[in-house]
């Protein structure tokens, strides 16, 4: 019994001061340690839905096997694309550096399946199916039964609004869409996932987007909207590109994936207002949780502002006894991340789940949403440190 006495003795003389004060109010350090667990967890979520927002909106030109990408000057992301001339092709081609390049289409049409009435936005993309335009294998095989006008391969990633396409294909059904008036055919499945700006995509010729009928349709010396370049082994894709920017016209642009992916970044940020709502999200939760932990700082501070008085009193100086202050804000921060994380991954399952879109956390996100706890935590303990400056030794007296 006097052993395990002065074993609990020490053991709590181990345990750092802030978090002694900390537990004296059980309830309020349950309501700030959860707020600082949900603003984690809203700042991940935020993250990873900004991610997979950036990601998905160049997945189809990420899984395209090439070097360089050519597109119109007027284009400002994938789903805002604008025509321009296939000879420019041809320019790119005199490169020596340059082994292949091949032309891209995309349109959005409006999906029907037959035997329905209601239809559905779908990004239609047209390639030439003898050309080696995708580097994934499962699409490069599945592009040769493009044989007849109208064929089409769907993207069996699409929101199940758009009907049981795929496990009808699988179960050996036919299945005719509709494009407007243009009939659709189904021969293949392929994987290229849905996106921010559209639920479903289809893979088909180039003959075939040139039919259907949108706004974005041009004059017929403007009949593509991507150009895919392949370079020869050992060319620096960022040098061959300024190259060769000096010999095409003002109307285009040629770029590396990465430049792109840039691109399509600042387009969904800075041009959509989807860019500043996950901003003022991330701002907000910062907010409410900082918010919650203030309050039992400051009110440990104001309980125990009699302990700190007698503390100065006997020679602890002020700086101390705020570091005492931070050191909780810190413990709630600590102690707050694993549960944001935890909260996390199972919600990312979840919105998986129902948007089958691919949500991952990394250690970035990880790290970024630490970091800003830290400083959420560290603010809050800041504010609350004012307090000590009425712990008066002379009050005790």
């Amino acid at each position: 019994m006097f052993f395990a006495k002065i074993n609990r003795i020490i053991l709590y003389r181990r345990l750092p001061l802030a978090w002694l004060m900390l537990r004296r109010h059980p309830a309020k350090l349950i309501t700030a340690f959860l707020g600082v667990a949900a603003s984690g967890t809203l700042i991940l979520m935020q993250l990873v839905l900004q991610d997979s927002l950036f990601q998905s909106s160049v997945s189809i030109v990420n899984k395209t096997d090439s070097d360089l990408l050519l597109i119109s000057k007027q284009s400002a992301s994938l789903i805002s694309f604008m025509s321009f001339p296939e000879e420019r092709l041809s320019t790119v081609l005199r490169s020596p550096d340059v082994k292949e390049a091949f032309p891209v289409r995309f349109r959005f049409l409006s999906w029907r399946l037959a035997g329905e009435n209601k239809s559905r936005l779908a990004l239609a993309v047209g390639i030439n199916p003898n050309q080696a335009v995708f580097k994934d294998k499962d699409i490069s095989s599945q592009q040769m039964k493009l044989v007849n006008h109208n064929d089409v391969l769907f993207d069996r990633l699409s929101r199940p609004e758009f009907g049981s396409v795929a496990s009808d294909y699988m179960d050996g059904k036919s299945i005719t869409a509709f494009a407007g008036k243009q009939r659709l055919k189904v021969v293949g499945l392929v994987k290229f996932g849905p996106s921010f700006g559209y639920d479903a995509s289809i893979l088909t010729t180039i003959s075939t987007v040139a039919q259907f009928n949108t706004a974005n349709d041009f004059a017929i010396n403007q009949p593509i909207e991507m150009g895919v370049i392949k370079l020869r082994d050992g060319a620096n894709p960022l040098l061959v590109s300024k190259e060769i920017s000096k010999t095409l016209p003002p109307d285009v642009d040629i770029m590396t994936k990465s430049q792109y992916e840039t691109n399509e970044k600042v387009y969904w940020d800075k041009s959509k207002p989807i860019g500043f709502i996950f901003s003022f999200m991330t701002i907000a939760s910062l907010v409410v949780g900082g918010t919650m932990v203030y309050q039992l700082l400051h009110m440990d501070v104001t309980f125990h502002l009699s302990s700190y008085a007698v503390l100065m009193s006997i020679g602890y100086k002020r700086r101390k006894l705020e570091s005492i202050v931070f050191a909780e804000g810190i413990i709630l921060s600590s102690f707050g991340f694993p549960v944001a994380w935890l909260s996390s991954l199972f919600l990312c399952r979840l919105v998986s789940a129902f948007t089958l879109m691919d949500l991952d956390l990394n250690i970035n996100m990880l790290a970024s949403t630490y970091t800003l706890l830290v400083l959420m935590c560290s603010a809050s303990a800041l504010l609350a440190m004012t307090k000590i400056k009425d712990a008066d030794p002379s009050d005790l007296f």
